[in-house]
């Protein structure tokens, strides 16, 4: 009889794990608590050599219609003027990009939506999933791919939840046809950066409505972080009516004066060509910026995958590389030997060491923001650059990496 998984999660870490232990002979078994398709949520995403590579080991379609090249990066001062210029060049893309096709490779039969867990019951070498409706699913291991909030991670771990870092993140997303003529060759030929005092702000080409990329039908990104304190903080997530929302707050709800002093300081601290961009966003998007690191991955027979053990902070642009690296650890893992309980212990002790390495280096970049121009965290162009992402753990991804198969 195949040995049976668990998933609990059907993002994309759950459909790669679902993918990957099929493969290798696994009767699997996805919940996805969300009763409605995924394909509308997320954003922006940044490539890596390793997240194709998964991804195409999971039976997703990889073609050069994933991505946006973006072949340079720029470091811009707020006058716009172009300080510092880097060769090495990103691949960008949209969370949908990389989940609808992990989506189509599962088939139906074994994803279920609308399923929500409400607890994990252990008994020797069996793993019980209780639902919220009273059904119970029993198999030989669970995976915990639930995400940030993941209520596996709450049952073992109940003291671990996501540290606010002390800042927060403005997103916004602008149709390519509403970019200002004077700025779009420049904006869509770089991956820009600038850094008033305290600050640091990123803008992007972004695959537009249905994953397109052709020019004319992208979109376009930027990523603002300023320091907020913890007044500061209940403040932006407070809304009209004076209700405090906590960690976040629905987008429609963030009061008009906080994004009309959002633009207004745009327009003083900005480039001119950024400025436009966050000027002519209708919706941002407010995030406080985060992070979580476990102890633990492994409980008996629960293992815990992506961000429900590591969630490092934005500036490494590894979010889906390292729930996706998790996923093909554990299924080579389970699928090297019999011993579950030993493929469990192995996968834990290489992907703790792995995930704290991601959260240290996002915390180190992260110092940069808040900190006072001259100290030491405020690093030159170069050398923040230099150590973008994560490039001691994961590789910007080649033409050759997209190609088709």
């Amino acid at each position: 009889m195949a040995r049976r998984a668990l998933i609990i999660g059907g993002s994309v870490g759950g459909l790669m794990a679902g993918s990957l232990l099929r493969q290798s002979g696994w009767d699997v078994a996805i919940f996805e608590r969300v009763p409605e398709d995924l394909a509308g949520r997320g954003a922006g995403l940044g490539l890596s050599a390793e997240l194709v590579a998964v991804m195409r080991r999971a039976g997703a379609r990889i073609d050069p219609s994933i991505a946006v090249p973006v072949p340079l990066l720029h470091w811009l001062e707020p006058d716009g003027t172009i300080v510092h210029e880097d060769r090495r060049g990103w691949y960008t893309s949209s969370w949908q990009r990389v989940y609808r096709p992990l989506r189509d490779a599962v088939p139906d039969a074994i994803y279920h939506p609308g399923r929500a867990l409400e607890r994990v019951v252990q008994e020797k070498d069996r793993v019980t999933a209780v639902f919220s409706d009273g059904a119970r699913e029993t198999g030989d291991v669970l995976i915990a791919a639930d995400g940030v909030y993941s209520t596996v991670r709450r049952q073992y771990l109940p003291e671990i939840e996501p540290r606010y870092s002390g800042y927060v993140a403005w997103r916004g997303i602008l149709e390519e046809r509403d970019i200002d003529p004077r700025d779009h060759a420049q904006l869509y030929a770089a991956l820009s950066y600038c850094a008033p005092d305290r600050e640091l702000i990123l803008c992007m080409p972004n695959p537009g409505a249905g994953d397109d990329v052709r020019p004319g039908h992208r979109r376009y990104y930027f990523i603002w972080y300023r320091p907020a304190d913890a007044a500061h903080l209940a403040d932006l997530c407070t809304d009209a009516s004076g209700r405090n929302h906590g960690l976040g707050i629905p987008p429609p709800l963030i009061r008009p004066e906080v994004v009309a002093a959002l633009k207004a300081d745009a327009a003083r601290l900005l480039p001119p060509r950024m400025a436009r961009v966050v000027e002519r966003t209708t919706q941002p998007l407010l995030q406080p910026i985060t992070d979580l690191e476990v102890p633990r991955m492994v409980f008996g027979r629960a293992a815990l995958l992506g961000d429900a053990a590591f969630v490092a902070r934005p500036h490494v642009v590894a979010g889906a590389t390292k729930v996706a690296l998790d996923a093909a650890f554990l299924a080579d893992a389970l699928a090297a030997t019999d011993d579950i309980d030993a493929a469990l212990a192995r996968y834990e002790r290489e992907r703790l060491a792995w995930g704290k390495a991601l959260v240290e280096h996002s915390r180190y970049l992260g110092t940069f923001v808040g900190a006072a121009p001259g100290s030491a965290a405020r690093r030159a162009p170069a050398d923040y650059l230099r150590d973008y992402g994560a490039p001691h753990l994961i590789h910007n991804p080649t033409l050759q990496d997209l190609q088709t198969a």
